[in-house]
């Protein structure tokens, strides 16, 4: 995201910190409320797990990188959501790991390297997982439901 440069200075200056803070919550905000929601199907839900999250990774440490922060920033979510409502079986016949890995990918738009350490798996994993979801999505959705799904989009 491009934050690393002020890393060092946010440890020493406590206006850096809070600016960077700023920075990070302005640019991760809604990839973390889209995640949460998607995990939750719960708006209130949703945005509680997000402002957990965001309050505890943004109390931690003002060094890690981007992507150290944002491994620990979707963790903490993913965790509260399993928490707060824990993923519900639905007609899309989607388990909760293939369902989280979609969301990982098409709403927290996190790179490969960080999915791969939040889920703690190997890229292979990931792509099998992601080929098979992607599979049973396509199965499941008829040309017309998928058409007026581009329009309203």
């Amino acid at each position: 995201m491009g934050f690393r440069g002020d890393n060092g200075a946010a440890r020493r200056d406590p206006a850096a910190s809070t600016e960077l803070h700023r920075a990070r919550f302005g640019a991760y905000f809604p990839r973390v409320f889209a995640f949460a929601h998607s995990l939750t199907a719960d708006e209130t839900a949703a945005k509680e797990a997000a402002i957990e999250a965001f309050s505890r990774a943004l109390g931690g440490r003002t060094d890690t990188s981007e992507e150290e922060f944002a491994v620990q920033l979707f963790t903490e979510v993913r965790d509260r959501c399993r928490r707060i409502r824990p993923a519900e079986n639905s007609s899309d016949e989607l388990n909760s790991r293939e369902r989280e890995l979609l969301a990982l990918v098409f709403d927290a738009r996190l790179n490969g390297e960080a999915i791969r350490k939040l889920m703690q798996t190997t890229e292979q994993a990931i792509s099998a997982t992601l080929l098979g979801a992607l599979r049973k999505v396509r199965a499941g959705v008829s040309p017309a439901t998928a058409d007026s799904s581009l329009r309203i989009a």
